[in-house]
């Protein structure tokens, strides 16, 4: 759906202003590190967002998505700050699960996975990337050694994945593996104990800047 570039650049400005005003003096809160916000940082932020009527700019609230340019128009205001996108959700990869979902979900789907994540409450990853000392499927899924077989009215998923952004925490995923009809995906509650983390890297400390640059 097209709302007009005119319409388009007034929600940008709204998210803009935001972010420059609420967002920016939270870059050196110390809820920050190395991989980025706390979930209680995260969860701050976006009720500031949700109070400013700049949660998930990017869906309008019939659950229609803006073109892709100005989707683009938007996330560009957002990224003004490393925290913008994960305030205002609209980072990565929750931005691009949102839009798929809502172009192929079901209605049910929709309810159960979509909707927590438009009200900024619920966080996705997505499972693809495999080891490469594996083998295993980076961005090519014809590489994918993760295998879905249908036993009944279920699949059983085997495999193992890595660098999976955000999967610590996460409410929803997205696995991607190789059935007999090539690549597929499949939506997942998460945490969910057929799904285990075996390593995940050490949170580290960055350094903080002494005063916000606000001159973006």
């Amino acid at each position: 759906m097209s709302v007009g570039a005119a319409k388009a650049a007034e929600i940008a400005a709204r998210v803009e202003a935001f972010v420059r005003d609420v967002v920016v003096p939270y870059e050196n809160d110390p809820r920050r590190d190395g991989h980025g916000p706390s979930d209680e940082l995260v969860a701050e932020l976006r009720e500031k967002a949700r109070a400013a009527g700049v949660l998930t700019p990017h869906i309008l609230p019939d659950g229609s998505h803006l073109s892709q340019r100005e989707t683009a128009t938007v996330l560009k205001a957002s990224g003004l700050s490393p925290l913008g996108p994960v305030a205002v959700n609209t980072a990565a990869p929750d931005e691009g699960n949102m839009y798929l979902l809502g172009k192929v979900g079901s209605p049910e789907m929709k309810e159960r996975f979509l909707k927590p994540m438009v009200e900024g409450r619920a966080r996705s990853a997505f499972l693809m990337t495999e080891p490469a000392v594996e083998g295993g499927a980076g961005s090519d899924p014809s590489m994918m050694q993760t295998t879905a077989v249908q036993d009944g009215n279920h699949w059983v998923i085997n495999g193992r994945k890595a660098f999976i952004t955000g999967a610590q925490g996460a409410k929803v995923g997205i696995v991607m593996a190789k059935s007999a009809d090539g690549a597929c995906m499949f939506l997942v509650d998460l945490p969910n104990p057929a799904i285990r983390v075996r390593t995940q890297p050490k949170r580290r400390k960055i350094a903080m800047n002494p005063t916000p640059n606000i001159d973006r």
